[in-house]
C-alpha cells in the first residue's frame, strides 16, 4: 500500500465515466477516534477504488477533515458522494434514501440532470445502502492489520492510504468470503492486536495478502438474509446477489440495467457473447427486456447498428412499449399499415425496427427489391419463435432470407409437436442469410449437439425462489339439464351423420363434430344454461370479496359460446372483453384499464388473442373455460399472470365436463403429456397434430 496526498484531483474521469463516492465513518470503541473510507463505485456497484484513513478525534471538525482528505484522495471527483444520513440533519435525497449527498455541495434540485438521474436511481435500488456496509466491512479487515495500525494511529487522518489495484483472481475472491462473513456479522468488534486471519487460496497453501482480502469483501455486495438469523446462527447467513456482471466493454450499467435479476444479466451476457442463440427460458422470466438490455449495450459499443425484431402483430406495441421503458435513448419504428406507408418505414433511420411476420412475408414477396432483402441487419431477433416451427411456411421462409450478423430466437417452446420443430428454429439462428446454401437440419445426433451449444434455457423454479405457487385444479363438472339434451342430441345426431359417410369420413368432419359438442359444454344453444358459468359465477362472488380479480380464457370468440356469452354472464363483475378483433390500440387501451381500474374484476379473453405477450399480474386466478388442443397455449396463457412480479399465489381451473368429449379428450391429453414429459423437458403437443387417427375417431366413438 502507498500514501496518496492529494494526486490529480479534478482531472476528467476516465470515458467520461460515472462514479459514486460512498463516506463512511465508523467510530473506534472507545469513541476517541474515528475511521473513514471512501469506496468508489459505478451506479451499478462494481468497486473503482478505495480510500481509507483515522482521526484522532471524533468530533464533527474531523468528521469533515477526513472527507476533504479522502476527496482530495480520488483521482478524479466521483458524479456524487453519498454519506449515511446523519441523525440531526434532514433528508436531502429523494424518495426517503438511506443516504445524504455530500458532493458536489448543492440541493438535489440543482444537481446536473445526469447526477439528478443517477441518484434517484441509486434510491430506487433494491438495496441502496448496501455499498456503505462493504465499506465497512473492509474498514474492520484494514484495522485488523497491526501493520495499518500503527501507521494511521501515528499519522492520523493527514495520511490516506489507497488500495493496490484489484489483482485479485475469483479463487482468492472465493476463498476470502470467511473474512468477508466475519466483518459483516460482526462489525463492531475492537482491533485485534493478533496478526489477521489468512485465507488460503483454493487449497494451495498460499495465504491471501491483505490488499487481496480486502478486494475480495470490496468485490461483491454482502446480503444478510434476516430470513434465516435464529439463536444458533446469530447473524444469518451471507449471501453473494449478485453474479459476475457481463463484459459490458464501456457500457456503464444505470438503473435501468441494475433492475435485471441476476439470472436476467446472465441472459444479457449470453446474448452479448453469442451471434447466434435460443432463449428458451420458462415462460414469464423476461426474455424480450434480456434482449432489449443486450441490444441497448451493443449499441452503445457501436457493435451494431440496425436492430430488426420480428413478433406476432399482437405484440408489436408491447415492444415498442419496453424499448422505451428499458432503453429510451433507442429510437424504435413499427413498420404496419397500407404498403406505401411500409415502402418509408423500412427505410427510416431506428435503431429498432418491429415487424409483424405476416408484414414480413408479405414484403419480402417483393424478393431483392425490398428494402428489408436488401440490408444486412445488425441483429435479427424472432419473438415467439414457435411461429417458424414448420421451414416450408411462407413465414418460416421470408424469416430467414433476412441478411443478419447476429440471429437471436426468443421462445419457452421450442418444441411442441416435433423435432422437426427445433430444426427449422436453429435454421434461423445458425444462419446469416448471406449464403445462397441455407443452413438445414435434421432430427438426429447433429441437431441434438447444435441445440446443446446454441440454447439457453432457465425455469422459474430454477431462478425465483419468491416467486408465488401456480397451483391447477382440473374440474370435471356435470352439464345442465337442458345442455345434457342438447348435447346427447346432437352427438347422437353427429356420430349417425359420420356413420352414414362411411368411408368418406374425414379427420375435418371428425373434428367440426368436436368442436360443436364441445362449444354446447360452454353454453346450451337455446336456453344459454351453462353448468361452467354457473360455477365461475359463484367462485368470482367470493374472489372478488377477497380482493382477487381473474383471467378467463375460452378458445371461441362468438357471441353464443364463446367470450362474448362468457363477459355477458358475468356483467355484474365489469368484465372487460379481450379479443383478436381488437386493433392493437385498443388491446393496448384493454389491458392498461384492467391494471389501473380495480372496478373491472375479470379479463375475458379469448385463447389466441390473449395468450401471447401480456403481463397481468393484477389476476390471482385464472379460469380455462375450454381445453386448447396444446398445452402449451394453455401455459402460456395462465402465465399472463404467473410471471415475475406476482404476489400472491396463482390458483388455475380448468373444466371440461363428465361424460363428454372433452373428458375423453382430456384423458388422451394426460397420457400424451406424459409420454413427453419423459422424453424432453418442457415441450408440448398439438392433439391435432399427433393423434392417430384411430385415437381422434374414438373420442367421438367411432373406434
Amino acid at each position: 500500500m502507498a500514501s496518496v496526498i492529494n494526486p490529480s484531483h479534478g482531472a476528467p474521469t476516465e470515458n467520461g465515466r460515472r462514479s459514486v463516492a460512498w463516506l463512511r465513518f465508523v467510530r473506534e470503541t472507545d469513541g476517541g477516534a474515528i475511521r473513514g473510507a471512501l469506496f468508489e463505485t459505478t451506479p451499478g456497484g462494481e468497486p473503482l477504488a478505495f480510500h481509507f484513513t483515522r482521526a484522532a478525534a471524533a468530533d464533527d471538525r474531523a468528521v469533515s477533515e477526513i472527507s476533504d482528505a479522502l476527496l482530495r484522495a480520488a483521482p478524479s471527483p466521483p458524479t456524487i458522494a453519498l454519506a449515511p444520513p446523519a441523525d440531526d440533519a434532514p433528508e436531502s435525497t429523494p424518495e426517503s434514501a438511506p443516504f445524504r449527498l455530500v458532493a458536489p455541495a448543492v440541493s438535489p434540485g440543482a444537481l446536473t440532470p445526469d447526477a439528478r438521474a443517477l441518484l434517484s436511481g441509486l434510491a430506487r435500488g433494491e438495496d441502496p445502502s448496501e455499498p456503505f456496509r462493504r465499506a465497512a466491512a473492509c474498514l474492520d479487515e484494514a484495522f485488523a492489520d497491526s501493520a495499518v495500525r500503527a501507521m494511521l494511529e501515528m499519522s492520523g487522518f493527514r495520511a490516506v492510504i489507497t488500495l493496490p489495484p484489484p489483482a485479485y483472481s475469483t479463487e482468492a475472491a472465493a476463498s476470502a468470503r470467511m473474512v468477508a462473513e466475519r466483518a459483516a456479522s460482526a462489525p463492531a468488534q475492537p482491533p485485534s492486536t493478533s496478526p489477521p486471519p489468512s485465507a488460503n487460496s483454493g487449497g494451495r497453501g498460499r495465504s491471501l495478502a491483505l490488499h487481496e482480502r480486502m478486494w475480495a469483501i470490496l468485490a461483491s455486495p454482502l446480503v444478510v438474509e434476516t430470513a434465516h438469523r435464529s439463536p444458533s446462527n446469530g447473524a444469518g447467513r451471507l449471501r453473494d446477489r449478485r453474479r459476475v456482471p457481463p463484459d459490458l466493454r464501456g457500457f456503464e450499467p444505470d438503473a435501468a440495467f441494475e433492475k435485471l435479476m441476476p439470472f436476467q444479466r446472465d441472459g444479457v451476457g449470453a446474448l452479448l457473447d453469442m451471434k447466434r442463440l435460443l432463449l428458451a427460458d420458462d415462460m414469464g422470466l423476461g426474455k424480450t427486456v434480456q434482449a432489449i438490455s443486450a441490444l441497448r449495450v451493443l449499441r452503445h459499443q457501436r457493435e451494431v447498428d440496425s436492430c430488426l425484431v420480428v413478433a406476432p402483430a399482437g405484440l408489436l406495441d408491447q415492444w415498442r412499449r419496453e424499448l422505451s421503458r428499458w432503453a429510451p435513448e433507442l429510437s424504435a419504428i413499427i413498420i404496419r399499415g397500407a404498403g406505401k406507408d411500409r415502402e418509408w418505414q423500412w427505410k427510416a433511420r431506428a435503431d429498432v425496427a418491429i415487424v409483424s411476420y405476416d408484414t414480413l412475408r408479405s414484403d419480402l414477396a417483393a424478393g431483392e427489391r425490398s428494402p428489408a432483402a436488401r440490408r444486412t441487419w445488425g441483429v435479427v431477433v424472432a419473438d415467439e419463435a414457435q411461429r417458424v416451427k414448420n421451414r416450408d411456411s411462407a413465414a418460416s421462409r421470408a424469416l430467414k432470407t433476412l441478411r443478419r450478423k447476429r440471429a437471436w430466437a426468443l421462445t419457452g417452446t421450442p418444441i411442441e409437436n416435433r423435432e422437426d420443430e427445433l430444426a427449422s428454429i436453429l435454421e434461423f439462428v445458425d444462419d446469416d442469410g448471406l449464403s445462397s446454401q441455407r443452413r438445414r437440419y435434421h432430427p438426429g445426433p447433429a441437431l441434438a449437439e447444435r441445440h446443446r451449444e446454441l440454447q439457453l434455457r432457465r425455469k422459474k423454479s430454477e431462478v425465483l425462489d419468491d416467486l408465488p405457487p401456480k397451483m391447477v385444479d382440473t374440474r370435471q363438472i356435470e352439464l345442465a339439464p337442458a345442455q345434457r339434451a342438447a348435447y346427447d342430441r346432437a352427438e347422437n345426431e353427429g356420430i349417425v351423420h359420420l356413420r352414414a359417410l362411411g368411408a368418406d369420413v374425414t379427420v375435418q368432419h371428425v373434428l367440426e363434430l368436436i368442436s360443436r359438442l364441445k362449444q354446447i359444454c360452454n353454453f346450451d344453444p337455446l336456453s344459454g344454461e351453462s353448468s361452467k358459468m354457473d360455477d365461475i359465477s359463484e367462485r368470482l362472488e367470493e374472489l372478488v370479496g377477497r380482493g382477487h380479480r381473474a383471467l378467463i380464457f375460452s378458445q371461441y370468440v362468438n357471441p353464443h359460446s364463446g367470450a362474448a356469452a362468457i363477459a355477458k354472464r358475468l356483467r355484474k363483475f365489469n368484465p372487460l372483453t379481450f379479443t383478436g378483433a381488437l386493433t392493437p390500440e385498443e388491446r393496448a387501451d384493454m389491458v392498461d384499464r384492467f391494471k389501473t381500474r380495480d372496478e373491472h374484476k375479470a379479463l375475458v379473453m379469448s385463447l389466441r388473442a390473449g395468450g401471447l405477450g401480456l403481463n397481468l399480474q393484477e389476476a390471482s386466478y385464472v379460469f380455462h373455460v375450454d381445453r386448447w388442443w396444446n398445452p402449451a397455449v394453455e401455459r402460456q396463457a395462465e402465465d399472463r399472470a404467473h410471471r415475475m412480479g406476482q404476489t400472491a399465489k396463482v390458483n388455475v381451473i380448468k373444466y371440461s365436463c363428465a361424460n363428454t368429449v372433452e373428458r375423453r379428450i382430456d384423458d388422451i391429453l394426460e397420457r400424451k403429456q406424459a409420454l413427453f414429459d419423459e422424453m424432453i423437458d418442457d415441450v408440448s403437443l398439438d392433439i391435432s397434430q399427433t393423434l392417430t387417427r384411430d385415437e381422434l375417431f374414438s373420442v367421438v366413438g367411432l373406434r
